[in-house]
């Protein structure tokens, strides 16, 4: 069977869009926090794409919020409470960088949960103070499964987009539609889901969507007129839906797979039953699995503190990366600082379970992409969405490894 090397995975896909020029933070390049401290408030940041013209991840906000609301109340860790500082990168490298050299200045220990765009502009800043990002969402492409202060705890969308092609071949694909946006920057979701299907043994096909058309039906025939048994979705968030609509009232009644950050629960809910055999896949357990305790506590937590966002895989994800934190500080037994940290993950002697994702093992001695050696798995679940809500399809697969 062949198998694709890890090297040939490429960028996610990326979002389509000017970028914004609000005004964020301001701060001065200054040396980072070094000194180990075991009392006052833990001090983090979380960097985001939070409010722009063309993109806003408030939900991501929200999920991290959340957590430190509710790690805060129950009298913090260890006794000491979390402080955050919230930047918005507004989609703009500057801004961005602004908001890592406030980080700097304010003496941090961690950018945390960080779902920016704008991580190649920033992360620099970081690395030159050594300032660790902390299981950051994987927004910023691929400077984060690099950088040398990056710890990512999942594959983020690079490994979900592999996820697609490989879950449709293991599910019986043979020949898999790739759907993707008509736009450079998201061809390369399509090398990534066709990677995933030679992986599993099936070949893929492209075709492409105009962002945001009127209508999806000739795009949903352009895929159907070489009869495959299989579709992958990779598209926008507004388009992704719709796409699925209009293949699905074409006459395609096999498996269709997306990500999980482009189908919404209210996307599953409004195509009803032309949502059966839908599967997503994601870097996280699906939020429905309320078996996991943590699956639990995230979302009484978003009903207590945010019941205005979307409870869905990106604030999961953020609200898991305070999990990470606390973990590290407890192991660290509350000398915490920026050195500190790096040194115990450069280091690690055992994995920290996180019960959203896999267990977090560290940075792998040999990298499982080597495109990306920060990333310590490319595993991904997969779930199925059923009667207006997603079940979890078994446990996380490896797209990438034997069958």
């Amino acid at each position: 069977m062949p198998i694709p090397s890890p090297r040939h995975v490429l960028a996610p896909l990326v979002v389509l869009a000017l970028a914004g020029s609000l005004a964020a933070c301001r701060g001065e390049d200054q040396p980072g926090s070094t000194s180990a401290s075991n009392s006052g408030p833990i001090k983090i940041m979380q960097i985001g794409t939070f409010e722009s013209p063309n993109l806003s991840l408030k939900d991501a906000k929200a999920g991290l919020d959340a957590h430190v609301q509710s790690i805060n109340a129950a009298g913090g860790i260890d006794g000491r409470k979390i402080e955050v500082t919230f930047c918005n990168d507004a989609y703009n490298a500057n801004t961005g960088a602004a908001c890592a050299r406030q980080a700097v200045s304010d003496g941090v220990v961690a950018v945390v949960g960080a779902a920016s765009s704008q991580a190649p502009a920033e992360l620099p800043v970081l690395e030159a103070a050594g300032i660790p990002w902390l299981a950051g969402a994987g927004s910023g492409g691929p400077t984060e499964g690099t950088s040398k202060v990056s710890y990512p705890i999942t594959g983020g969308t690079q490994s979900m987009q592999v996820g697609l092609g490989r879950l449709l071949a293991n599910k019986g694909g043979k020949n898999i539609a790739v759907i993707v946006a008509d736009a450079a920057a998201a061809y390369a979701a399509a090398d990534d889901i066709a990677n995933g299907a030679k992986a599993g043994g099936a070949q893929s096909y492209r075709i492409l969507a105009p962002l945001g058309a009127p209508d999806f039906s000739a795009v949903a025939s352009s895929a159907l007129a070489k009869t495959p048994d299989a579709i992958a979705v990779a598209s926008t968030a507004t388009d992704a839906p719709r796409i699925i609509r209009a293949v699905r009232q074409a006459g395609f009644k096999g498996n269709i797979a997306t990500l999980a950050n482009i189908f919404k629960p209210a996307d599953q809910k409004a195509l009803g039953d032309l949502a059966n055999n839908v599967f997503i896949t994601s870097s996280a357990v699906p939020v429905t699995n309320t078996t996991i305790p943590q699956v639990k506590q995230f979302l009484d937590d978003m009903a207590k503190y945010h019941p205005e966002a979307v409870t869905d895989n990106g604030s999961l994800g953020t609200w898991s990366s305070i999990t990470f934190l606390v973990e590290i500080v407890k192991r660290l037994g509350g000398n915490v600082s920026a050195a500190a940290i790096t040194g115990l993950l450069d280091k690690l002697d055992k994995p920290i379970v996180l019960g959203t994702v896999t267990d977090y093992a560290g940075i792998p001695s040999t990298p499982i992409v080597a495109a990306y050696p920060r990333v310590p798995t490319f595993k991904v679940y997969v779930s199925e969405a059923v009667g207006g809500t997603l079940k979890q399809d078994g446990d996380a697969i490896d797209p990438l490894g034997t069958k």
